[in-house]
């Protein structure tokens, strides 16, 4: 049986009628979706499968002459959608386009997959927007209740969601032309100015042999003037959207041009590998200027703050290619909003010092045992350290051990297990005043659940980012509405929990601190607009 491309053995029985014209049969097995690539399927959100899958096939041979040509295949002709009558224009057209076109029109992220260009597009497949809405997966706002409000929020309402399960048990139809073009109400991020887009010089093709491959690229910056660059906005653009996993940029200074020069010339190909920050390399000296996760948006400083590349900058993207089945070549582009040299002059004339955005990335302990159901030479914790040393060596090895000491605890303050679940909870100290401008919890395909809450224990407490229901597609950099200040000295506690039951392993395995998709993280940067120049 061959399933997209991928051939294994299968067996199918049941009973087969041979008349004299033909054979027909009706025969069923049972199959692995892994073993085709395609599964086990699991969409957080949304559904979440089991491994095997029972086929039925209904087969007709038609009897032949020995000698002729096999027949080169029926082709199935689908019909266009008859789209009944139905309130549309004043009751889901404005839903549609105020919590969805943003992603599903034009160049939205979403548009890939479904486009709403018109209203025709919404009215053939209502059903199915009734199933995704109704069951929280779209539109993808992971935030919380207890969250404070955040910019370009476009969570959807449950009167909305009504009214769409309605319209669509009604049928799903339209009161206007079905080639109505639709605009969204809204966009889900800033906009940013594509200033310069900069990519590697040549494509990366990794492997399956090295299904987490950390790479490095190097981006190079035009500074034409010599005079160093204004970065007032950042994007990453994924360019093989199925094997990036995530991206960490790194603005890397002049002085170090020379190490990263060698370490790019002791490979083949595009960039090398890289584990661990870009910072944590000998003779390195970086520091960090954006980066990508599922989902996230555009990054674009408010007036007055920007980040300074000096001249002969440059950047280093630390990517993260993930593959399963599939090794397309990646040549992803970063796009930088940048400040001319009279925007800057403005600034400065108006008595403003031009700022920037200050903050710093809080990390908590991972620690998940495997349940007493599991077991395997890899639900050994040190088992597993040592797997990840020779996959990404001794940097990796110790990190987790080192952000438990960070904590202030010991492996046994953090490996409790709740059934499959388990936590970690940490207090951080904030170094800078300021307004908070952004937060990004970030954690793997195991996540569960995301809490960061600001002087926590005390009358100021407050919830800053509650997600009580992880989605790993959709990791968004938060932006409070209003202004929530934060005090130099402050205590960030930060909780993650994950769930072992989220994520298939054919192999059970102690989930630890570290870089691959079956490992995991509790990464959470956050960043401020200070109070004064420093």
């Amino acid at each position: 049986l061959t399933v997209a491309g991928e051939t294994a053995e299968a067996t199918f029985s049941g009973p087969v009628t041979l008349t004299e014209d033909s054979l027909r049969a009706t025969v069923t097995g049972t199959v692995l979706m892994s073993d085709f690539g395609v599964g086990p399927i699991n969409v957080a959100g949304l559904v979440k499968t089991g491994d095997e899958v029972e086929l039925t096939f209904e087969l007709v041979a038609d009897r032949t002459d020995p000698g002729t040509p096999p027949p080169s295949g029926a082709v199935l002709v689908v019909g266009a959608p008859d789209i009944p009558e139905g309130e549309f224009a004043e009751v889901i057209q404005p839903i549609i386009e105020q919590r969805c076109a943003s992603c599903h029109t034009g160049t939205g992220a979403g548009t890939h997959t479904i486009e709403f260009a018109a209203a025709g597009d919404v009215a053939e497949i209502a059903d199915e927007i009734k199933l995704v809405t109704q069951s929280g997966y779209m539109p993808p706002w992971p935030a919380g209740e207890l969250s404070v409000p955040m910019k370009h929020d476009f969570s959807i309402e449950a009167s909305e969601i009504e009214a769409i399960a309605a319209w669509a048990d009604a049928g799903g139809g339209l009161d206007i032309p079905a080639d109505t073009p639709l605009e969204a109400a809204e966009l889900p991020a800033d906009p940013i100015e594509r200033d310069i887009v900069t990519a590697p010089s040549e494509p990366y093709t990794g492997s399956r042999e090295r299904p987490d491959d950390y790479r490095c690229v190097i981006s190079e910056v035009p500074d034409p003037e010599g005079d160093g660059t204004w970065v007032k906005g950042v994007h990453f653009e994924p360019d093989a959207e199925e094997v990036v996993h995530h991206s960490i940029i790194s603005v890397v200074f002049a002085e170090s041009r020379g190490a990263i020069d060698e370490l790019d010339a002791a490979e083949d190909g595009s960039g090398f590998t890289c584990y661990g920050q870009v910072g944590s390399m000998g003779g390195v000296r970086s520091r960090g200027l954006g980066g990508w996760t599922p989902g996230r948006q555009p990054t674009v400083y408010p007036d007055g703050y920007a980040t300074y590349l000096p001249p002969g900058a440059f950047i280093v993207n630390q990517v993260h290619y993930h593959y399963d089945h599939e090794e397309p070549p990646d040549q992803s582009a970063i796009v930088l909003d940048i400040l001319t040299a009279a925007e800057v002059e403005q600034i400065e004339a108006s008595a403003q010092n031009l700022q920037e955005v200050r903050g710093r990335t809080f990390i908590n302990p991972a620690e998940g045992p495997c349940t007493p159901e599991e077991s395997g030479p890899l639900c050994d914790r040190n088992a597993v350290l040592e797997d990840i040393e020779q996959k990404y060596g001794r940097f990796a090895r110790a990190l987790p051990d080192v952000f438990i000491g960070m904590c202030g605890g010991t492996v046994d303050d953090y490996d409790d297990l709740d059934g499959t679940r388990f936590s970690s909870t940490c207090d951080h100290t904030f170094p800078v005043s300021g307004n908070i401008y952004s937060v990004l919890p970030h954690m793997h395909e195991f996540g569960s659940s995301y809490r960061m809450t600001l002087n926590p224990d005390t009358p100021e407490e407050l919830v800053l980012i509650d997600i009580p229901k992880w989605n790993f597609d959709w990791q968004l950099h938060y932006q409070p509405a209003e202004e929530v200040h934060i005090d130099a000295g402050d205590t960030v506690r930060v909780t993650c929990t994950w769930d072992r039951s989220l994520v298939d392993m054919p192999e059970p395995r102690y989930i630890t601190w570290s870089d691959g998709t079956v490992d995991e993280m509790c990464f959470s940067p956050l960043s401020v607009l200070p109070d004064e120049q420093v």
